[in-house]
């Protein structure tokens, strides 16, 4: 029964997710195919500064299939989007005003407020996992269409990682759901709270090595073939000690 209800609190979240990383997943194949057709106009590109030598990064990294697969589905858009569908998911939790009276008859259910939040969390992370292998498993299955070979391993790897680290942005959403009613404010708080990292990442040099997004695109798998343990362990405990805030936080309120 509560498995249920979560599940059709979040199902057209999740589904419409599913269908857009999906999308993008395969529009990456394509992209590749372009983007190989141009890579000798590459070398004409003269650009100097950070800027220029991010250009000539990116440029190298997609000389390889697997460097482009890399760069554009888990550093880019599947780092993106994860995380958007990752606070949608979060957001609008069991005390969201939206879902009418459904809320205080999960509420009034004979189940512990503990297990209303683990039911409620354990499915939307369930979902997010779902967006973020299922697409990504597109990627080795599909890649003999354009004669390339990417590894299932890889794409199991790369999205093991990128779920782990995302799932912090989940448990965040999820913990400002049951501080604020209605759904807007979490998922605007937690979107903030991503492109601040994210700018930081960007912007401060250094930082980006030890940032989430740094974690969840695999990046030191990536490059060197080791899992960032120190990241995955970090942002497990970060997740973890939100998930609990937010059982606490629910159990203590007064309805």
């Amino acid at each position: 029964m509560l498995w249920y209800k979560s599940w059709l609190d979040t199902r057209w979240r999740f589904l419409i997710g599913l269908g857009l990383l999906m999308i993008v997943a395969c529009g990456t194949l394509f992209d590749y195919v372009a983007t190989r057709q141009l890579m000798p106009l590459a070398g004409s590109i003269n650009a100097t500064g950070e800027i220029g030598r991010r250009i000539k990064e990116a440029i190298e990294l997609e000389r390889e299939y697997r460097g482009f697969v890399w760069l554009q589905w888990f550093r880019q858009n599947l780092s993106q989007m994860g995380t958007l569908f990752a606070v949608l998911l979060g957001s609008g939790g069991l005390l969201s005003r939206a879902s009418g009276g459904g809320a205080l008859y999960m509420l009034s259910l004979p189940a512990s407020r503990n297990r209303l939040a683990g039911v409620r969390a354990a499915t939307g992370l369930a979902e997010f996992l779902v967006l973020v292998v299922v697409p990504s498993l597109l990627l080795p299955l599909l890649s003999p269409a354009i004669g390339q070979r990417y590894s299932i391993v890889d794409a199991l790897v790369h999205s093991g990682c990128l779920f782990v680290a995302g799932a912090a942005f989940f448990s965040l959403a999820f913990l400002l759901s049951t501080v604020f009613g209605d759904p807007w404010r979490p998922l605007l708080l937690a979107c903030f709270v991503a492109l601040a990292l994210a700018a930081s990442e960007a912007t401060i040099q250094g930082f980006s090595r030890f940032g989430i997004f740094h974690v969840m695109s695999g990046e030191v798998y990536f490059r060197n073939g080791q899992l960032p343990w120190l990241g995955l362990l970090a942002t497990t405990a970060v997740s973890a000690a939100l998930l609990y805030g937010a059982t606490r936080n629910l159990a203590r309120q007064d309805f």
